[in-house]
């Protein structure tokens, strides 16, 4: 039975990854060096310590990472208290529909924890749905590693396999096939194909799809 559903956020919960591009591109710009569209893809989902690898071996060694995500963070936030951050289509909907079949839901993102707390501060709606989370940097092993999954698995009481994990990066859904719970891609920036085929159980079209899946599920299993 599926007794908990685990979420990673930017482009799951929120719709924040053509923001985040916009934000990059300007911020880049602003330090001189020039990136684009297909560059961002390959920054979803990557902890922050990989994510700097990626920028530098893109960008050049010289690339001042730690000033870079200083004004990205700055700019989310800014982005946050001026107007909130989108929300997904069917994101509310979605969450009270888990809440009212009895699940524990829990936040397993490579987002740091003060930027969580500061989104969620200003959507308290959302915020209430969660029992649980785990956030970039509290874990020993970022995604691709199941850390943060086994963390929010243990943070609401089940074993992975009773949990099902909620992505839409490449990263993720390693992360999530990795700790052993049931794998939803739910596709944003990037398509499904094949190379999350080995990783993936099922690919929803939108949150509201969700609750529908953990139905069939625990009808299956029951």
């Amino acid at each position: 039975m599926i007794r908990a559903v685990l979420f990673d956020m930017d482009g799951v919960l929120f719709d924040t990854e053509n923001l985040g591009c916009q934000i990059m591109l300007r911020h880049t710009a602003a330090l001189g060096y020039k990136a684009d569209r297909t560059f961002y893809l390959t920054t979803l989902g990557v902890p922050n310590a990989e994510c700097k690898h990626i920028y530098q071996r893109a960008l050049g060694k010289s690339f001042p990472y730690e000033t870079f995500m200083e004004r990205f963070r700055a700019s989310f936030l800014e982005y946050n208290r001026e107007h909130t951050l989108p929300f997904k289509p069917g994101l509310l909907t979605c969450l009270a529909g888990l809440k009212a079949r009895g699940l524990k839901l829990a936040l397993a993102t490579s987002t740091v924890r003060p930027l969580v707390t500061a989104y969620f501060e200003k959507m308290p709606a959302v915020a209430g749905y969660f029992d649980a989370t785990v956030c970039g940097g509290e874990v020993p092993r970022g995604k691709p590693a199941p850390d943060i999954y086994l963390a929010a698995a243990k943070a609401v009481g089940f074993a992975p396999e009773a949990c099902i994990g909620v992505e839409d990066s490449y990263y993720g859904v390693q992360s999530i096939r990795a700790s052993g719970a049931r794998c939803v891609m739910i596709p944003d920036m990037l398509p499904y194909d094949e190379r999350f085929a080995p990783f993936v159980d099922h690919t929803l079209p939108n949150l509201e799809a969700l609750c529908p899946l953990v139905d069939s599920l625990n009808r299956t299993q029951a």
